[in-house]
């Protein structure tokens, strides 16, 4: 099913997890329709799928009460000259994804301005409020706002079902990403010396995607590599960055003087690692889920500024702020969070891990099919976010009322 007509389409994305469903919707959309032109907010994957961005990626890429506050500001700035820029060029369709305050506004905007004006268009969000970890009335101010809402868990369809608000499950792009990885030879033969080893154990140490939770978790990740605790010296530490981050990151290791038996990576250029690797500890993301998915015993972190850390006891729901944990019901994953993540907290349940490893990476195999049998994916049966996507959203723009 073509779209009609205009084949604008303005999409936004403020984080890499983002920039990966982003692009994966592009796909979709691109097979049902020749010509679309993508503008708006992404990262490389979205670039290379043939978006137009108009704004730096990272420049909304910010979390945290204090981080919020200090760029609310440059935000308005961005929301008032985004909604000015979608009523001249008048796309198609409003594509947002994740990112979810400034997602929020700018659908608020538009609905106001749609009620003011001669143009109106659906509007589309992808990665709803996370309500089973920060409060069921975060739904009050999402409910009735789009005209599609989808989720990317199977799980969280039923929870917005009891709210009830329509939100629903088209698959996940990570998940297929970690499947078509998984599903390739698991021999180790990347040809890197500093993975194929056996005689040492490969850690990854994976401090966030963003600024702020660099700036509080890599000084505990230095400290961790530091330490002399003979049960850790057998230890290779490989720490997945972005592009963004990669100088940053390599620079501190090196300054340091711990580059040794510590390797910096670009994640992004080097996924497959994820498939060698016996370890991880992660600041806490999507990224906890992947590792889960590729059978890896994971540790979660994560560490903030004080009044971030403050406000977040309040309002989380620490049993389901883990995706895995979520998803499971279960505590499978540990999470040291704020003055519990620290080298020594984290190198004291790391060397747990190294000594009941077998067991630990059974138990991670056991737990990785049942995510993925309970999210649609099992091996009889084929399931694919991009074409799901895509279908649902031309569906949309094809039955509303311009």
């Amino acid at each position: 099913m073509p779209l009609i007509n205009n084949n604008k389409i303005f999409m936004l994305a403020g984080e890499s997890s983002g920039d990966l469903i982003g692009s994966t919707i592009m796909k979709g959309l691109k097979k049902n329709s020749k010509d679309l032109k993508f503008f708006g907010v992404g990262g490389s994957n979205m670039i290379k799928e043939g978006l137009c961005p108009i704004y730096e990626m990272s420049s909304f890429n910010i979390i945290g009460f204090l981080n919020t506050i200090y760029n609310f500001k440059k935000l308005n700035k961005y929301l008032n000259e985004i909604v000015k820029l979608i009523l001249k060029e008048k796309p198609k369709v409003v594509i947002t994804i994740d990112t979810k305050g400034f997602s929020l506004a700018l659908a608020q905007q538009l609905k106001l301005k749609f009620s003011e004006t001669k143009f109106k268009c659906p509007l589309i969000h992808f990665v709803p409020p996370t309500i089973w970890a920060y409060g069921k009335s975060r739904i009050k101010k999402w409910k009735n706002l789009h005209d599609g809402l989808f989720c990317l868990f199977k799980k969280e369809e039923a929870i917005f079902k009891t709210l009830n608000t329509k939100c629903s499950y088209v698959g996940n792009p990570v998940v297929e990403k970690v499947l078509r990885y998984n599903g390739k030879n698991k021999i180790r033969q990347t040809g890197n010396k500093f993975v194929n080893n056996s005689k040492y154990i490969n850690c990854l140490l994976l401090p966030g995607s963003r600024k702020s939770e660099l700036r509080y978790i890599l000084p505990e990740f230095i400290s961790l590599i530091k330490n002399k605790n003979p049960k850790l010296t057998n230890v290779n530490w490989i720490i997945p960055t972005t592009k963004f981050q990669f100088d940053e990151v390599t620079s501190k290791i090196k300054s340091y003087n711990i580059s040794t038996n510590t390797k910096v990576v670009v994640l992004e250029e080097n996924y497959e690692l994820l498939k060698y690797a016996d370890l991880a500890i992660a600041c806490s993301g999507t990224i906890t889920l992947e590792l889960v998915l590729f059978r890896i015993p994971t540790i979660a972190i994560y560490k903030s500024d004080f009044l971030s850390s403050f406000i977040g006891r309040l309002l989380v729901d620490f049993q389901n702020v883990l995706l895995p944990n979520f998803l499971l019901g279960d505590k499978l994953v540990p999470f040291l969070f704020q003055e519990k993540c620290n080298s020594y907290h984290i190198s004291n349940l790391l060397i747990e891990y190294i000594e009941d490893m077998d067991n630990k990476k059974e138990i991670f195999k056991k737990y990785s099919q049942l995510i993925l049998n309970n999210m649609n994916y099992k091996e009889s049966k084929q399931f694919d976010f991009s074409i799901n996507s895509s279908k649902e959203i031309v569906k949309i723009i094809n039955n509303y009322n311009y």
